[in-house]
């Protein structure tokens, strides 16, 4: 049985050749000492870990960004980022206490805007990764991890091992409150839809149709275009796509749904009816 695993084996890395090799020991460098970042529980409140395999990839960590995003009507967001600069990057483990004013701390740990559960569950941290190589590794972690840490996961001490950098955010740090989704958008230029069916009002009436929809790179999942054309858009785990033969004579939800997008990936053409 061995022996056929491994012809099989050689077979597919002869059938495939050297893409299929470069592809493997990508995937391998990346899962076990590519960067990786998550929160701690530390004794004064969150931290921010980064860690990876120094000895083997000598990476030079010169900033990390933190993104929060509540993905709901009204929800909150709060940008943060922590740079290394001159020779100061990093090169080995290490861990940032996020000191973090009241407005952030209830985003990180309060159940959701306004305790809504379906805020919880569409609130989750991107964490950008940079390297003086130009290199970016993104790390997406549900706000529900976070808490989870919070509550129950162990402190995280500083040791040999990783270093506690006590380092206060870059000065272009925002906190802002977005809201993705409007309830009612008018524009003469472009017929917008007003409140629909999902948020209690009928469709406003648009004077074109559309006769192609698409997605750009840049999706971030938020569920906002299923909501709003539920027979057009499907969103998957890690992306959003046009479904197969998607109907598109519901022209006023298609371009709410495009108008909702919060990272504008959602595109279309129409025509005069």
């Amino acid at each position: 049985m061995t022996n056929f695993l491994i012809a099989v084996l050689v077979f597919f890395i002869l059938i495939s050749g050297p893409l299929a090799i470069f592809a493997l020991v990508k995937l391998v460098s990346r899962t076990l000492g590519g960067l990786k970042a998550s929160f701690v529980r530390l004794e004064n409140g969150l931290g921010l870990k980064v860690v990876w395999d120094s000895e083997s990839y000598p990476h030079q960590v010169y900033r990390v960004r933190v993104d929060f995003y509540e993905l709901v009507r009204g929800g909150r967001s709060t940008t943060m980022s922590y740079t290394f600069e001159g020779k100061g990057y990093k090169t080995k483990n290490f861990v940032i206490p996020i000191e973090l004013e009241e407005p952030q701390l209830q985003m990180f740990t309060d159940s959701g805007l306004e305790n809504s559960k379906r805020a919880l569950n569409n609130s989750y941290v991107q964490i950008e990764v940079e390297t003086t190589a130009n290199e970016t590794e993104r790390i997406k972690i549900k706000k529900k991890q976070i808490i989870n840490t919070l509550r129950h996961g162990p402190i995280l001490k500083a040791s040999k091992d990783i270093d506690v950098v006590e380092k206060e955010s870059d000065k272009d740090s925002l906190l802002t409150r977005v809201f993705p989704w409007k309830a009612v958008v008018e524009d003469d230029s472009v017929a917008k839809k007003a409140a629909g069916p999902k948020s209690g009002g009928p469709a406003a009436p648009v004077d074109f149709l559309v006769t192609k929809v698409w997605i750009e790179p840049g999706c971030i999942v938020c569920d906002a275009c299923e909501n709003e054309a539920p027979d057009v858009f499907w969103v998957k785990d890690d992306t959003c796509i046009v479904r197969d033969n998607a109907p598109l004579g519901d022209a006023a939800s298609i371009v709410a749904a495009a108008e909702g997008c919060p990272v504008d990936v959602i595109k279309f053409d129409t025509k005069p009816k």
